[in-house]
């Protein structure tokens, strides 16, 4: 995945943002800012190089017309689905931490984002690289179009369903809210629901059996219910 087009095109787009970003601040932008745009440019670029390479790795076997020869092999179908959602984690996801972990370590020195440093900060990066990684790949299995990465990356940025509960969120404002503290807690949740619900759909593409659709429709509901538990009233 790393080494696929298009997970260098979604890293060169992240590095344009970057260019942009850092330019619109003129001569006087200081190194721990340009710093700052830079982990974010490359934050983009992975969201973006993520679901792209990873829908073209579930499309592939369909689109080139193998995907029948794979069943006359030893092993189940569900190994190549099994095989994308490991390059996803040993991939983009691997990626996102390493990142992540320096990311902390430069950026601690920045007094506008020292405050936002915690662990749950650092533990939504990875995992919501997975669950877009998981989208694409769902998206890829079901649909065996290449339109499939790019659709989903304009829905989250046209569609305001997916604007509705943001991928990563500061502890502060969700402790701020009405529920307190549990408000983090409902958000690891709503993200780790969002990562099993793609899988078992993902997953029930290959066979469909009464125990993952029952996975799938039980994670979309929890998820569901923890959005709902951690949105203050009038949207983020």
């Amino acid at each position: 995945m790393l080494l696929h087009p298009s997970f260098l095109v979604g890293m060169g787009f992240g590095l344009l943002v970057l260019r942009g970003a850092i330019g619109a601040g003129g001569p006087s932008s200081s190194a721990i800012e340009n710093t700052r745009w830079l982990f974010l440019g490359a934050f983009v670029g992975l969201v973006v190089g993520t679901v792209l390479s990873a829908n073209v790795a579930a499309v592939r076997p369909r689109r080139s017309g193998v995907r029948e020869l794979f069943g006359s092999t030893p092993a189940p179908g569900e190994t190549i689905t099994a095989a994308a959602f490991a390059g996803l984690l040993l991939g983009p996801v691997l990626i996102a931490t390493v990142l992540t972990a320096l990311g902390w370590w430069v950026l601690r020195g920045d007094p506008d984002i020292r405050p936002y440093l915690d662990v749950f900060l650092a533990v939504q990066i990875p995992v919501a690289i997975a669950a877009l990684g998981s989208i694409g790949i769902a998206v890829g299995r079901w649909i065996p179009s290449l339109l499939g990465g790019p659709l989903v990356i304009v829905a989250h940025v046209f569609t305001p369903l997916l604007w509705a509960v943001p991928w990563i969120l500061p502890s502060q404002e969700l402790e701020s809210g009405s529920l307190g503290g549990s408000g983090v807690t409902w958000h690891l949740i709503y993200l780790g629901a969002a990562i099993t619900t793609w899988v078992a759909i993902a997953f029930a593409r290959d066979r469909r059996t009464f125990l993952r659709a029952a996975i799938a429709a039980s994670a979309l509901v929890l998820g569901i219910v923890a959005a709902f538990q951690q949105v203050p009233e009038g949207g983020w």
